[in-house]
């Protein structure tokens, strides 16, 4: 099979070749409603669970509609509803405000649906139940895969050559940064101990359970996953790991119960998997210069060839400028 790349980025699907940010999303979801019947009733029928009703009838879609209010991304228009669709990339959601806007558009039986990878937890502790007396409901993109997932084991033909399109580009979205993206997201760590059962310092927690965790959405930490982390201690750069899973918690005790609730446990976090197996160089990369910064980003190849953390972060900047 023949590779095609856009902008070096690999298509896997036709909708790739919109683009991924959130108005791309929205239409390549709207396109593959409007063609598969057995999805649009799959996810009418989780909205409706969620919303204690059951939507009916003919439906009509609609994608960037306008008005003086603004635009919304997807409408799902029926007889006696209409849902409006508003998507962000990665874990973030759409401010109050904004929802706010599109709330006089829905009917007395409609909602306004949020999609995003935000977890359901996370959505209920960011999003108001309602707006101006209009329901929200958060729908994240790993239950549209579920639900086309299974509507693809119902169809045949183009029905189903359209939820496998659909499938591939959302996997590749969801994804958040290209496997071929090589910065490398460098985190000074301390052995401080951080209490609860196994009473971790935040080293062991890498070395030993192949997990780190950061504050999610605030002081610069980042919004999107990294595919690759560095870890620094000792004064030299003591381990490299790709990043295999990443999600986003409401709080840390919700995944760890017996740590310590204080201001820093009891906020939004990302949390990664790491992966088992480290990434040369398996010695340590001595620093080659004292850094007030504790977060660095970096080119995964030069860091490891350089003969210093100093001399990779230099060769880093003068490669992404020059790009």
């Amino acid at each position: 099979m023949t590779l095609v790349t856009r902008h070096g980025s690999e298509v896997a699907s036709v909708f790739d070749l919109l683009g991924r940010d959130e108005n791309d999303l929205t239409s390549a979801l709207g396109f593959a409603l409007s063609s598969s019947p057995v999805l649009t009733a799959a996810i009418l029928k989780r909205l409706g669970k969620r919303l204690g009703t059951r939507f009916s009838g003919d439906v009509e879609i609609a994608m960037e509609v306008r008005d003086k209010q603004g635009r919304t991304d997807l409408e799902v228009r029926l007889a006696e509803a209409l849902l409006v669709f508003e998507a962000k990339r990665d874990w973030l959601l759409p401010s109050e405000t904004q929802l706010r806007q599109y709330a006089g558009r829905v009917r007395a039986r409609g909602a306004l649906v949020t999609l995003s990878q935000a977890s359901a937890a996370l959505a209920a502790l960011q999003l108001p139940d309602q707006v101006r007396g209009v329901p929200i409901v958060h729908l994240p993109w790993t239950d549209v895969l579920d639900d086309v997932a299974a509507a693809r084991g119902k169809c045949r033909g183009r029905e189903r050559f359209w939820l496998e399109e659909l499938s591939a580009y959302l996997k590749g979205v969801i994804r958040v940064r290209d496997v071929a993206d090589s910065r490398t997201y460098c985190v000074s760590l301390n052995h401080q101990k951080t209490g609860g059962k196994l009473d971790l310092t935040f080293v062991e927690w890498v070395t030993k359970k192949f997990t780190y965790y950061h504050p999610y959405g605030v002081s610069g930490w980042p919004t999107e996953p990294p595919n690759f982390m560095a870890f620094r201690w000792g004064g030299a750069v003591q381990r490299i790991h790709r990043v295999v899973k990443a999600e986003v918690v409401p709080t840390l005790l919700d995944r760890y119960p017996d740590l310590p609730g204080n201001d820093f446990t009891l906020r939004p976090h990302a949390i990664y998997k790491l992966s088992a197996r480290r990434l040369p160089p398996l010695e340590p990369i001595p620093t080659g210069a004292p850094y007030r910064a504790n977060r660095m980003w970096v080119l995964l190849d030069q860091l490891q060839t350089a003969d210093t953390f100093a001399e990779a972060v230099e060769r880093s900047r003068e490669l992404i400028q020059g790009a």
